[in-house]
């Protein structure tokens, strides 16, 4: 079989995280001054203090929110969410991803009351009619579905129980509503291209009244004695998150990283017109990611023998779908990836479909 002379990628790296590296990124860049030091020197501390400040600014948060580094990627910071804030009444469990799944599986684990409303066809599960008390867990971008909620207009600003969101596909790109959330979690390994390690958390005052202050409370996720960070912090992944900011600011403001994202997804969207080999998990447009896309075949084909060749000839890595979805195609389109890359590989796709014999 001939192979076409098509455009490469200049960068295979198409995963949902960890993202592609920003532009600019370089392992000679890292701010070495604090490896190898004390996690509580006053210095490493106030450097620590001053890269959470940072982050604070540019997603707006507010000032009356806490904002805490945790241990375990967002993962372990919903684990300690899950630990130490809920308990006290019902949990209304918005699923329409497999993360979703994940959380609502941990509220079970510890024997929460739950109300579990799942559609994983590709629609959103309803949100009203949520009773007032009960608290809510979401997450607001699903790339294993490439869908989201992009917005929590049906949520009221005066609801009673704990909005509770896992945002670790969604800061740095979206426009957080963080008057409507309680608590969050995020990750540092997708807008931003940094290593994933640590998870972020924040808590509204209304979130830090219900804190359980249980003793019970393995030490690892007791939020409620978290004083400045619960475990040792890798001083390489802050370095990391510090130079990713930095590259990440000069990309432009939130409102440009998001015109990066779309410009993406319109190169996404107009080959996916054109061919009729893939359709979009998401059913609707207006819950569709803006950082993701998921992608399932209109047809049984040889999947193994195309991700082979995409892999082999170094088109693009880690596209696969999510492990427990059904099989398809998972891209990143934030802020990190450039557009000829995604044309490259779409150009590059059209021909495995065409030319690899996959059925």
């Amino acid at each position: 079989m001939k192979i076409p002379q098509l455009i490469l990628p200049e960068n295979p790296n198409f995963s949902c995280g960890p993202t592609r590296k920003p532009d600019g990124w370089s392992l000679n860049k890292l701010n070495k001054k604090f490896l190898g030091r004390y996690h509580r020197s006053c210095d490493v501390k106030k450097y620590i203090d001053d890269i959470i400040s940072t982050i604070r600014r540019i997603l707006k948060v507010p000032n009356d929110h806490d904002l805490k580094i945790l241990p375990g990627s967002a993962t372990g910071a919903m684990e300690s969410v899950i630990w130490s804030f809920l308990g006290k009444e019902e949990v209304s469990s918005i699923i329409y991803d497999y993360w979703g799944i994940t959380w609502n599986e941990a509220l079970k684990k510890k024997n929460l009351k739950t109300d579990s409303r799942i559609s994983l066809d590709g629609t959103i599960p309803p949100l009203e009619k949520i009773p007032n008390n009960n608290d809510i867990l979401l997450v607001w971008t699903g790339t294993s579905t490439g869908m989201s909620i992009n917005q929590l207009d049906e949520i009221s600003i005066e609801h009673q129980g704990l909005v509770i969101c896992d945002l670790t596909s969604a800061t740095f790109i979206n426009d957080i509503p963080w008057k409507k959330i309680d608590v969050s979690v995020f990750s540092w390994q997708k807008a931003l291209g940094s290593e994933a390690q640590h998870g972020m958390i924040t808590i509204s005052p209304k979130a830090k009244e219900r804190l359980n202050k249980d003793n019970k409370i393995p030490k690892i996720m007791d939020i409620a004695n978290h004083d400045y960070l619960i475990n040792t912090p890798s001083l390489l992944s802050i370095s990391d998150l510090e130079l990713c900011l930095k590259l990440y600011q000069k990309r432009g403001t939130l409102k440009e990283n998001q015109k990066i994202c779309k410009e993406n997804k319109k190169i996404i969207d107009s080959w996916i017109d054109k061919n009729n080999f893939v359709k979009k998990f998401a059913k609707k447009k207006k819950y569709e990611a803006l950082s993701s896309v998921y992608l399932i075949f209109n047809k049984e084909i040889n999947y193994e023998k195309l991700f082979d060749f995409l892999f082999k000839k170094k088109i693009a890595f880690d596209i696969r779908n999510y492990r427990k979805a059904p099989k398809g195609i998972r891209i990143w389109i934030g802020p990190t990836i450039k557009k000829n890359d995604l044309i490259a590989l779409t150009n590059w796709l059209d021909w495995c479909f065409k030319n690899l014999k996959l059925r």
